[in-house]
Order: C-alpha cells, then sequence, then structure tokens
C-alpha cells in the first residue's frame, strides 16, 4: 500500500522540475480533492522525501498510495509558507493534515488606541470597527509574548488586561511601576496625553516607520555574552529573533479587510503563464495557475485580456484587480466585467507597500511553473536560458548553445575555439580547438566561416545534436558570415554576434539588441562568450610557440626537416621531445648523439617556462 498512482515518468519529471524554494504543496487524488497541504523550507527535498522509501509510518503510507497529482505554490520565506497552509487548510479541510485542522489561527497584536491608556494584547480575532489597531499575524506564539514585553518595557506601558480610566485611579501601583517599567497609569501618575504618545510610538515600531535598533541589541546580547549572563543573553536573542520574524510574516496576511486578486505573469515567446493570487478578507486563501500559448506576434497584455474575461465568467471578481502590467483593451474588459458583477472593477499595479509583495510573490510562481513547462526533461531549465528565449524571440528553447572565438598573433597562427553550454552550464568535455587552414591574413569574419562549415557538416553527417543558438565573436560581419554557411548546410538555426565593448547582440539581419548586464540572459552569454575568449587564446599561444620552437630547431647545424621529422614521429610534439635526455633522444629518434645533445639545449631553455597545457579535444 506504499506505491503511488503517479506514473513513474510522470513522476520522475514532477521530483525534477520541484524547485529548491521555500513554499506549499498540495496533493490531490484521483478526483482532483486535495487531500493533503504542506509547506517546506525547500520544495524539492521536502516532496521527494515522501518517495524515498524512508518514511514508513502508516499515514504516509496510504497518503502516498492516494497521490494523482500534486501543485505548489512558492513563497518568499518559510513564515510565508507556514501562513498560506494555514489558510489553505481551512479552506479545503483535506483528509490527511490532522494536526492542523482546528479552528485556531494565528495570534494578533492589538494596540487598544480607543481607551484612554491604550494597552499592548494578544488577540485571536480581528475587529475592523472597534477603533483599535492591529498588527500579524505571529506564526509563533512565544515571538509575540516576547515582543510585547519588550514594547511594554522599553515604552513604559501598560500590560495588564484591565481597561484603566482617568477617573478611576487604583489606590496601589502595580509591581511593574516599582520596577520603573511602567509610567503608573494605573494611579494616574500620568496623563492621557503623555501615555497616548508613548502608545502611539509603539504603533509606529510595529508599522515598520521607526523600526527598532536591533544592531544595539545584538551588541548588547554580545556584552552580556562577555559578562558570562548567558540567560539574559539568550532571552534577548529570542526577542530579537522574534522582531526579525514579525517583519517578515506581514506579506502574506493583510489586516485592512480587502478583496484583491493579484496576477503574477511570466511569458516565452510561446506561451504565458498566470499565477491569480486571491486575497479575502486580507488573507491569501490560495492561488491558481492559467497557461496559454501565444499565438506569433500577439501581445502578452491582448492574451492578457482575454484570460481574464474567460477566468471571470465562472468566478468571483474582486473590486480590484492588480497586474505586472495591465490588460488590453482596457475599457472593454472592465465594462464587461462590471456587466458580470453589479460592481465597478479597477485594475491597477502595486509598486510599493505589501501588495507589491504579494505581486512579486506571484510572478515568481509563475515563473517556476513556466521552467517546468518549458522543461525538455527531468532538469529544470535555468532562468537565463529562459529569459534569453524571451528577450530574444526565438523560435526554440535555447538549451544548447555553442559559441565561436579566433584567435591569431597579427594574423600568424589562427586558431578557432567552440566551446558549448547546456542549460546554461559548460559542458567542457564537448569543446573543440581548430587550426583554421583555409584563411590567410587576418581575415575573422572568413575564419567563423571555416569554422561553422567544418562543425555544423560534420554534425549533419553524423547525426549529432544541433546547437539551439550559434553565438559567434564579433558583429554583423562575423553573424553574416556563419548565417551563410548554414543556410549552404540547410540548417535552420539562430545565429547572434556577440560585439565585446558595446556588449550588443547583432543579428545577420534587423536591429542590434542590447540586453541589460545584469539579465540573467546577458548573464549566460558573457560567461560563454569568455569562456571561448579564454580557451581560443590559451591554444593560440600554444600553436605559435610550437612553430616558434620547430622554426628554432630548423636553425641548427645538423638538423633538418627530416630530423624534425624523426623526432616528432618518436615523440609526438617538440615538447615531449624537449623532456628526454640526449641519450634517449638519440636512441628513440635515431639520430647522432651530438645532434640529440644540440636538440636538448636549445629546447629546454624554452620548455621551463612553462606552457599551459593543452586543454579539450582538436
Amino acid at each position: 500500500m506504499g506505491k503511488s498512482r503517479l506514473e513513474p515518468d510522470r513522476l520522475k519529471r514532477l521530483l525534477g522540475t520541484l524547485p529548491a524554494r521555500p513554499g506549499v504543496y498540495l496533493m490531490r487524488n484521483g478526483a482532483g480533492v486535495i487531500i493533503y497541504v504542506g509547506k517546506s523550507r525547500s520544495l524539492k527535498n521536502r516532496v521527494r522525501s515522501y518517495f524515498s522509501g524512508k518514511r514508513r509510518d502508516a499515514k504516509t503510507r496510504f497518503l502516498v498510495a492516494a497521490i494523482a497529482d500534486i501543485e505548489f505554490i512558492v513563497t518568499g520565506t518559510e513564515v510565508e509558507a507556514l501562513i498560506l497552509e494555514n489558510n489553505l487548510i481551512k479552506r479545503h479541510k483535506p483528509h490527511y493534515n490532522v494536526m492542523l485542522k482546528d479552528s485556531k489561527t494565528h495570534p494578533y497584536l492589538r494596540v487598544t488606541l480607543s481607551e484612554p491608556f491604550p494597552r499592548i494584547e494578544k488577540v485571536r480575532r480581528v475587529s475592523f470597527r472597534d477603533g483599535n489597531v492591529y498588527f500579524g499575524p505571529f506564526p509563533d506564539e512565544g515571538g509575540l509574548r516576547r515582543i510585547i514585553d519588550l514594547l511594554s518595557r522599553t515604552l513604559r506601558l501598560c500590560a495588564g488586561n484591565r481597561v484603566l480610566r482617568p477617573d478611576r485611579p487604583e489606590k496601589k501601583a502595580c509591581l511593574r511601576h516599582h520596577l520603573g517599567q511602567c509610567m503608573g497609569a494605573c494611579i494616574g501618575a500620568v496623563t492621557p496625553e503623555e501615555y497616548r504618545k508613548a502608545a502611539d510610538r509603539a504603533v509606529e515600531i510595529l508599522s515598520g516607520r521607526e523600526l527598532p535598533d536591533l544592531e544595539g541589541m545584538r551588541r548588547r546580547m554580545a556584552e552580556l555574552a562577555a559578562e558570562f549572563r548567558f540567560e539574559e543573553a539568550a532571552d534577548l536573542r529570542d526577542t530579537v529573533g522574534a522582531l526579525e520574524s514579525f517583519f517578515q510574516a506581514q506579506k502574506v496576511e493583510l489586516v485592512k479587510p480587502v478583496d484583491r486578486d493579484l496576477w503574477g505573469l511570466a511569458e516565452s515567446p510561446d506561451r504565458l503563464v498566470a499565477s491569480v493570487f486571491f486575497v479575502r478578507g486580507g488573507k491569501l486563501l490560495g492561488n491558481r495557475t492559467i497557461e496559454a500559448e501565444r499565438e506569433p506576434g500577439a501581445s502578452p497584455r491582448a492574451l492578457l485580456g482575454s484570460l481574464m474575461m474567460r477566468f471571470y465568467e465562472r468566478n468571483l471578481i474582486p473590486p480590484r484587480i492588480l497586474a505586472a502590467q495591465p490588460p488590453s483593451p482596457l475599457a472593454p474588459l472592465q465594462e464587461f466585467l462590471a456587466g458580470l458583477c453589479g460592481h465597478p472593477v479597477r485594475f491597477g499595479t502595486a509598486r510599493r507597500g505589501p501588495f507589491s509583495k504579494l505581486l512579486r510573490m506571484a510572478g515568481d510562481n509563475a515563473l517556476e511553473i513556466l521552467r517546468n513547462l518549458k522543461s525538455p526533461g527531468p532538469e529544470r531549465v535555468a532562468e537565463g536560458i529562459l529569459d534569453l528565449e524571451r528577450r530574444l524571440a526565438l523560435p526554440r528553447l535555447p538549451f544548447r548553445i555553442e559559441c565561436i572565438d579566433i584567435s591569431h598573433l597579427q594574423g600568424a597562427d589562427p586558431v578557432a575555439s567552440l566551446v558549448v553550454s547546456v542549460n546554461g552550464e559548460p559542458r567542457r568535455g564537448e569543446y573543440r580547438l581548430f587550426h583554421i587552414k583555409e584563411v590567410t591574413g587576418i581575415d575573422d569574419p572568413a575564419s567563423i566561416a571555416e569554422v561553422t562549415r567544418r562543425r555544423f557538416s560534420r554534425q549533419v553527417r553524423e547525426n549529432q545534436p544541433l546547437a539551439d543558438l550559434l553565438v559567434v565573436d564579433g558583429g554583423i560581419t562575423q553573424a553574416r558570415a556563419a548565417r551563410a554557411e548554414l543556410d549552404a548546410l540547410g540548417v535552420d538555426r539562430p545565429v547572434f554576434g556577440l560585439a565585446k565593448r558595446e556588449e550588443l547582440l547583432v543579428p545577420p539581419v534587423g536591429e542590434p539588441v542590447r540586453l541589460p548586464l545584469v539579465s540573467p540572459a546577458m548573464r549566460v552569454l558573457v560567461r560563454l562568450r569568455n569562456e571561448a575568449h579564454r580557451f581560443a587564446n590559451t591554444f593560440q599561444k600554444k600553436t605559435h610557440s610550437r612553430r616558434v620552437m620547430r622554426s628554432a630547431l630548423l636553425t641548427l647545424p645538423g638538423v633538418g626537416p627530416r630530423t624534425l621529422q624523426k623526432i616528432l614521429a618518436a615523440f609526438g610534439s617538440v615538447e615531449k621531445a624537449a623532456q628526454a635526455t640526449p641519450e634517449e633522444l638519440a636512441a628513440r629518434a635515431g639520430i647522432p648523439l651530438k645532434t640529440a645533445t644540440l636538440v636538448v639545449a636549445s629546447l629546454q631553455p624554452r620548455s621551463s617556462a612553462g606552457d599551459p597545457r593543452p586543454e579539450g579535444g582538436k
């Protein structure tokens, strides 16, 4: 009863494409019903563990046997995943989520500004009409208690549960007032106006407008540890952790009772993925992923408008919809949706605040889904490859990229390198080196053409995998030379020249493309171009040194072309012959000992300089 209903090939692909990021995963049975909701710091590792065979408890065996599909939602932090998991469990009530099926929710912090002497307290329910201010939620209840204690002591606010009134002071002061941790509102030692200033400052801190001095608290923690006051240092450490956790948690749940839909988008030349996040009553309740194929030339805004029109025909329509870019045509879509739901519908985006973070999270989620959809195998496609396909509008995913670079010394000893990357990572075992044989002098375009012809004609002849994208070092002349050779061979692959100084991508026909230097696509190309440049220069230096050494040998008395040929036949290269003794050279090459002594004496000073060791194949 431990075997999953997922097909082995589908399970392998699914596990291979999961992101190693925090988030929530939803498991469905054959009827499409959600049977389990979980969260993890790493979705990839957590979901894999269910199918590793190491978990043998009965609950997990029955769960795995019932799984027919798995979905996931990526989040920014593990705290966000925890809160989202809680909301999803309450909404779907999955059969296997035993521990989190109760009706409890994460606590909030309330500042009772409706009272003359505001208090800071923990509450479970939020009211939006009581005149108080709420913050949260707090996944860690212990952290909430630490924050209440810190603010109460620092600002000397009342921490009791009773409502204090200025006209009814207590007869005795509380213990905290005697310890200097309270202003004495209970005995009327402070006016409501003075006390309100401290309460307003607490609101400023909790709102993030006045951040607590975390660095100062860390320095104090170090001082306490140096004085061997470890319990106090540990208590301060936990308080700092609680504050940091609180300021992270506010991205997933909002206190304001708003209803919003947030559309995160990710696109490639052939498809668009939308991840719709639903915020209801200030809570992120879940998401839905929509995928659509793009027609050639269709704009993403027009496709988004079409998707929204079909989506909201069967779904609730909130008063406001946020997206990274507005749909098109906007006015007809607004009129259509308003007619469906009976209230105005506004579109917009969010550039700051909690909604901007949620919108960014929705976009990240859409990008992860798109990366999985575009992955040709169990390996997830790299972000730079997906970005390259989108920015250059390539006809296919550039999973395999090859780059050609030419190197020579003022026209002498011209060579070329060809380097390969697969999914953005170098494949050094497939690097190739070329001696330029058909070109004389300085003619980089002709050299590019020769290497392109030799490389691709062999690949076509031997039925080897072709590059999805060919990049050549240079400008439009080099790109056109490579394009002409591919056309002659009948190979339909995109070609771009990558100019060094301007960092422009130059196609054989059309306008150059300037990619942002910090974009994932540009990082992939620059890394590949630099690798080709390094590989070509290293090979050129070796080739030039070898020719110079051979020319130097021919000037020695008794050494002619035939003697040099014997040495190369016996040792394979001049460098290896330089490492032999005169006696060994004379014996293996069949030349006189006197001649061998001259050869070794001439070669050893040159070889001691330490030429770089050859890399890759030829």
